[in-house]
Protein backbone atom coordinates (compact mmCIF):
# COMPACT_ATOMS: atom_id res chain seq x y z
CA UNK A 1 0.00 0.00 0.00
CA UNK A 2 2.74 2.69 0.91
CA UNK A 3 4.18 1.47 -2.48
CA UNK A 4 0.60 2.68 -4.06
CA UNK A 5 0.83 5.17 -1.90
CA UNK A 6 4.50 6.60 -3.45
CA UNK A 7 3.16 6.00 -6.58
CA UNK A 8 0.11 7.99 -6.02
CA UNK A 9 2.36 10.91 -5.17
CA UNK A 10 4.74 10.66 -8.01
CA UNK A 11 2.03 10.31 -10.34
CA UNK A 12 0.35 13.49 -9.03
CA UNK A 13 3.50 14.96 -8.96
CA UNK A 14 4.14 14.12 -12.31
CA UNK A 15 0.36 15.10 -13.64
CA UNK A 16 0.71 18.81 -11.33
CA UNK A 17 4.22 18.85 -14.02
CA UNK A 18 2.29 18.28 -16.84
CA UNK A 19 -0.36 20.60 -16.15
CA UNK A 20 2.17 23.00 -15.51
CA UNK A 21 4.36 22.10 -18.79
CA UNK A 22 0.85 22.10 -20.54
CA UNK A 23 -0.28 25.47 -18.71
CA UNK A 24 3.23 27.17 -19.77
CA UNK A 25 3.41 26.03 -23.25
CA UNK A 26 -0.94 27.70 -23.52
CA UNK A 27 0.40 30.77 -22.07
CA UNK A 28 3.07 31.20 -24.40
CA UNK A 29 0.44 30.34 -27.37
CA UNK A 30 -1.70 33.11 -26.02
CA UNK A 31 0.95 35.66 -25.75
CA UNK A 32 1.70 34.61 -29.57
CA UNK A 33 -1.35 35.59 -30.40
CA UNK A 34 -1.30 38.54 -28.68
CA UNK A 35 2.20 39.54 -30.27
CA UNK A 36 -0.21 38.79 -33.12
CA UNK A 37 -2.96 40.87 -32.24
CA UNK A 38 -1.18 43.41 -31.21
CA UNK A 39 0.58 43.51 -34.87
CA UNK A 40 -2.42 43.81 -36.32
CA UNK A 41 -3.71 46.54 -34.31
CA UNK A 42 -0.77 48.34 -35.04
CA UNK A 43 -1.13 47.95 -38.91
CA UNK A 44 -4.78 48.83 -38.11
CA UNK A 45 -4.07 52.17 -36.28
CA UNK A 46 -1.64 53.30 -38.86
CA UNK A 47 -3.97 52.78 -41.79
CA UNK A 48 -6.69 54.89 -39.83
CA UNK A 49 -4.27 57.05 -38.98
CA UNK A 50 -3.52 57.54 -42.95
CA UNK A 51 -7.19 57.54 -43.58
CA UNK A 52 -7.61 60.49 -41.48
CA UNK A 53 -5.07 62.24 -42.76
CA UNK A 54 -6.51 61.71 -45.97
CA UNK A 55 -10.04 62.70 -45.02
CA UNK A 56 -8.41 66.00 -43.30
CA UNK A 57 -6.23 67.06 -46.66
CA UNK A 58 -10.11 66.19 -48.58
CA UNK A 59 -11.41 68.50 -46.56
CA UNK A 60 -8.93 71.25 -46.62
CA UNK A 61 -9.35 70.57 -50.13
CA UNK A 62 -13.36 70.91 -50.40
CA UNK A 63 -13.27 73.89 -48.30
CA UNK A 64 -10.84 75.68 -50.35
CA UNK A 65 -13.09 74.22 -53.13
CA UNK A 66 -16.06 75.95 -51.29
CA UNK A 67 -14.48 79.17 -50.42
CA UNK A 68 -13.52 79.69 -54.19
CA UNK A 69 -17.21 79.03 -55.19
CA UNK A 70 -18.58 81.10 -52.78
CA UNK A 71 -16.31 84.19 -53.99
CA UNK A 72 -17.10 83.41 -57.64
CA UNK A 73 -20.66 84.12 -56.82
CA UNK A 74 -20.43 86.80 -54.73
CA UNK A 75 -18.64 88.32 -57.38
CA UNK A 76 -21.29 87.64 -59.76
CA UNK A 77 -23.67 88.57 -57.84
CA UNK A 78 -22.15 92.07 -57.73
CA UNK A 79 -21.71 91.90 -61.34
CA UNK A 80 -25.79 91.72 -61.90
CA UNK A 81 -26.15 93.92 -59.39
CA UNK A 82 -23.96 96.88 -61.66
CA UNK A 83 -26.05 95.51 -64.69
CA UNK A 84 -29.33 95.80 -63.17
CA UNK A 85 -28.22 99.54 -61.41
CA UNK A 86 -27.03 100.61 -65.11
CA UNK A 87 -29.80 99.27 -67.24
CA UNK A 88 -32.32 101.13 -64.39
CA UNK A 89 -30.18 103.92 -65.13
CA UNK A 90 -30.36 103.95 -68.60
CA UNK A 91 -34.37 103.02 -68.51
CA UNK A 92 -34.81 106.58 -66.46
CA UNK A 93 -32.82 108.17 -68.85
CA UNK A 94 -34.32 107.26 -71.71
CA UNK A 95 -37.80 108.23 -70.15
CA UNK A 96 -36.04 111.56 -69.21
CA UNK A 97 -35.30 112.44 -72.62
CA UNK A 98 -38.53 110.96 -73.91
CA UNK A 99 -40.21 113.23 -71.83
CA UNK A 100 -38.07 116.08 -73.19
CA UNK A 101 -38.95 115.01 -76.88
CA UNK A 102 -42.46 114.84 -76.47
CA UNK A 103 -42.61 118.77 -74.77
CA UNK A 104 -39.94 119.66 -77.58
CA UNK A 105 -42.50 117.93 -80.11
CA UNK A 106 -45.36 119.73 -78.41
CA UNK A 107 -44.06 122.68 -78.50
CA UNK A 108 -43.12 122.41 -82.11
CA UNK A 109 -46.57 121.10 -82.93
CA UNK A 110 -48.10 124.01 -80.93
CA UNK A 111 -46.01 126.96 -82.98
CA UNK A 112 -47.05 124.80 -86.14
CA UNK A 113 -50.79 125.06 -84.73
CA UNK A 114 -50.17 128.80 -84.03
CA UNK A 115 -48.70 129.72 -87.10
CA UNK A 116 -51.94 127.93 -89.32
CA UNK A 117 -54.55 129.80 -87.22
CA UNK A 118 -52.59 132.95 -87.86
CA UNK A 119 -52.31 131.64 -91.59
CA UNK A 120 -56.24 130.93 -92.01
CA UNK A 121 -57.07 134.64 -90.44
CA UNK A 122 -55.07 136.27 -92.92
CA UNK A 123 -56.25 134.43 -95.36
CA UNK A 124 -59.74 135.33 -94.08
CA UNK A 125 -58.46 138.91 -93.74
CA UNK A 126 -57.06 138.71 -97.05
CA UNK A 127 -60.16 137.06 -99.27
CA UNK A 128 -62.46 138.94 -97.34
CA UNK A 129 -60.92 142.31 -98.72
CA UNK A 130 -61.12 141.13 -102.12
Amino acid sequence: MQQNVGEDEKVKLRNKNTQSVLQRGLDVLHEGELNEETEEIRKLDAQLDHLNEYVSQMEQRLKDHNDKMMEALRQQKEEREKRRKSFHERMSQSHTEDEEFKKQMENILSKVDNNRQRQSIYDFINTSKN
